[in-house]
């Protein structure tokens, strides 16, 4: 997910029912070589209203809060967490409450004879700036329906729905909130798990992410690791994940309010039970007005362990 968007994929039943497997040599030469011409093509472009410096000093807004919002004309560009799995460096402004959700998402995958089956329908993300660099945010991961079906037996092995697990964030800012070549933020989080099988894995886990935005011309590059700890596969231990993310966003070209992105996402851990994953990501969203933008997205595996497609639509807005 790109700081114009995006919303970090969280373990879906798909993820929770996989087991062993690597990627090959080539496929991370393919990733590498992948990334590159991403990151070239990021040097060709025009300078951006981003990255171009402020026609005047910007205003002083360090004395905003939850209980003295910020004017709305001093509102910084709105640049929501979805789609895709990055997250913006941008955090919401004082005062002012920011609500990101999909309105369905569909979740297919097929791995070691098990064939799944996720719809997700709505998963509101409640956000509130409390100062000028910092907000706190409530994610409800909706309502689930999932099917499991194994192939050798030909008979579903789960089919049921429940509520996803619950995510309490607090984004705060480093530098380059509002504009300037480059912008960081940490982001730490605990899920708290939902009492729904399959669905949730039942642990409490938690984790720091760390999104760097670059801002060359009319492209934002959003550089992201993130470091978890989860429920190991077998057993009630914990286990370090690591999360890494390259992502490229830009205006398309004839579509005013449009912006399309693309990234590469891999999840990998010291739990030998749980297989790394790969994805690459697409998404585009349009900009409705000021405070609201539509989006869509498609993520597809580039490993077995993976799932092999995820196509979900969503809407933010802020008042």
């Amino acid at each position: 997910m790109v700081e114009t968007g995006g919303e970090l994929e969280r373990p879906s039943v798909a993820h929770m029912m996989i087991r062993g497997n690597r990627p090959s040599a080539p496929r991370a030469a393919g990733l590498a070589g992948l990334v590159i011409v991403m990151l070239a093509a990021a040097e060709q472009s025009s300078r951006a209203d981003d990255a171009a410096p402020p026609s005047g000093p910007a205003p002083d807004k360090s004395f905003y809060t939850l209980f003295n919002p910020t004017p709305a004309d001093e509102m910084r560009k709105f640049t929501p967490d979805r789609p895709a799995k990055g997250y913006s460096v941008r955090t919401v402004d004082a005062g002012h409450v920011e609500i990101e959700t999909d309105f369905a998402s569909y979740t297919t995958s097929n791995y070691q004879g098990t064939i799944t089956r996720s719809i997700q329908a709505l998963d509101p993300n409640f956000k509130i700036g409390l100062t000028d660099w910092m907000d706190v945010e409530v994610q409800f991961n909706g309502l689930q329906y999932s099917r499991l079906f194994d192939t050798a037996s030909a008979r579903t092995t789960f089919d049921g729905s429940g509520f996803g697990d619950v995510f309490l964030r607090s984004k705060m800012n480093l530098f380059g909130n509002d504009a300037g070549f480059a912008g960081m933020a940490l982001i730490p989080y605990v899920k708290l798990p939902s009492s729904a099988p399959v669905i949730s894995n039942g642990a409490v886990e938690g984790g720091l992410i760390a999104p760097l935005a670059l801002r060359p011309d009319d492209f934002i590059i959003t550089l992201m690791t993130e470091v978890d700890v989860l429920k190991t596969a077998a057993g009630n231990g914990r286990y370090t994940n690591f999360v890494n993310l390259v992502g490229v966003s830009h205006p398309v070209p004839g579509l005013d309010g449009v912006n399309a992105m693309v990234e590469l996402y891999s999840s990998a851990g010291t739990d030998p039970g749980t297989p790394p994953v790969y994805t690459f990501d697409l998404g585009a969203n349009f900009k409705l007005d000021r405070h609201t933008i539509i989006d869509i997205g498609l993520n597809l595996g580039l490993n077995r362990a993976a799932p092999k497609a995820q196509v979900y639509s969503g809407v933010s807005f802020r008042f």
